[in-house]
């Protein structure tokens, strides 16, 4: 007789480990990619060259990404995940608005992160088209996890508001208007969380 438990357990110890053979290809792939992208542009690196760089054949890598510029994305994606972990002053949002809004504004001034970040240097800039929008995505999803605010689609929604709209302030605003972008971001945060800011 077949011991079902036997097979089902065994198909999800080989499910699990797939999985992790998943990770550490998807990480060895990244990393492979931030060490070239500090050499040269994405648009200088191939899949061959990525491939030795990550120990992997090319055929590894095409079952993860379709091409260099859709890794690219994932990665810039991920790396923005990475740097809203490093922002320290989230449970500010609905505390303490202004506080938030200061540190955000001041911050993003003042911060030489994105100088020797290779996915802002002056050869990648241009394939960064998606990240306004991966960073709110990933700010309003860490605001959610720091918070008291319910995750509903709506709050969702109103959070990548508030951050797109930081966002396009900062981008093309200078320090000069940094007392009146605070205001604007705090006053917006406490109009559409009222009930709780």
């Amino acid at each position: 007789m077949i011991n079902s438990k036997k097979i089902f357990n065994s198909t999800s110890d080989d499910a699990s480990k797939i999985d992790l053979r998943i990770i550490k290809t998807r990480r060895a792939i990244y990393n492979a990619l931030i060490e070239l992208l500090h050499k040269k542009g994405v648009n200088k690196i191939t899949v061959s060259e990525l491939a030795k760089k990550a120990e992997i054949n090319k055929g590894t890598f095409y079952l993860h990404y379709s091409d260099i510029y859709d890794l690219y994305q994932h990665a810039l994606k991920e790396h923005f995940k990475e740097l809203v972990d490093r922002i320290d002053f989230l449970n500010l949002f609905l505390t303490n608005p202004n506080e938030f809004s200061r540190n955000l504004v001041i911050g993003s001034f003042n911060n030489p992160v994105f100088e020797s970040d290779p996915f802002f240097s002056k050869d990648n800039i241009s394939f960064n088209q998606s990240a306004q929008f991966y960073f709110c995505n990933a700010l309003a999803a860490k605001v959610l996890e720091n918070t008291d605010i319910p995750a509903t689609v709506e709050n969702e929604l109103k959070l990548k508001f508030i951050f797109s709209g930081a966002g396009s302030l900062l981008r093309y605003d200078s320090p000069e208007s940094s007392d009146l972008m605070i205001n604007v971001i705090s006053t917006t945060i406490k109009n559409l969380f009222p009930t709780t800011a």
